[in-house]
C-alpha cells in the first residue's frame, strides 16, 4: 500500500466523528488547462482520505509546504487535512472511495463562506449574498 499524507499547516492528527464513506468519480473531460479533472478546490472543516482501488490518476495539492503531485494508482492512500487546496487528475479512470470528515456540513467542494444562518437558508440566498457585483472593481 502506498500512503501520501498531504497536510496544510495547523493541527490534524486523524479523522474524529461523522465520517462519511463515498465513491468518487474524477472528471474525464478537459478542464481549462487541457488537464482531464477537477478544478482546485478546499475544504476549509474537514480532513479527507482517498482510497484507490482502481484505475490511475494523480492529485495536485498545494499546502503551506508548497505545490506537490501524488500519483494514484490502486493501493494509495491520500491524506487531506482541512485547507489542503487539491485536485484530482483523470490519468485513466480511477476508482475512488472516499473518507470525509464532518458529513452534512454545507460544504460542497470549493471554499464556502461561513455566513449568519440568515443567508443559508436555500442555495438562492447564500448565492445572493456571496456574488461579486458585476460593476466592483477588479482589484
Amino acid at each position: 500500500m502506498n500512503t501520501s499524507r498531504i497536510a496544510s499547516a495547523g493541527p490534524g492528527t486523524g479523522l474524529p466523528g461523522a465520517v462519511a464513506v463515498s465513491h468518487l468519480r474524477v472528471y474525464d473531460w478537459p478542464a481549462a488547462d487541457g488537464v482531464s479533472g477537477g478544478t482546485p478546490h478546499l475544504h476549509l472543516t474537514c480532513s479527507e482520505v482517498h482510497v484507490v482501488t482502481g484505475g490511475r490518476g494523480a492529485v495536485q495539492a498545494l499546502t503551506a509546504s508548497g505545490y506537490e503531485v501524488t500519483p494514484l494508482t490502486p493501493g494509495t492512500v491520500a491524506w487531506f487535512t482541512p485547507g489542503t487546496v487539491h485536485r484530482l487528475v483523470d490519468e485513466g479512470g480511477p476508482r475512488i472511495t472516499v473518507l470525509m470528515q464532518n458529513s452534512g456540513l454545507p460544504e460542497a467542494g470549493d471554499a464556502v463562506l461561513t455566513l449568519p444562518p440568515e443567508y443559508q437558508t436555500d442555495p438562492d440566498t447564500y448565492a445572493a449574498a456571496t456574488a461579486v457585483p458585476g460593476d466592483a472593481p477588479e482589484e
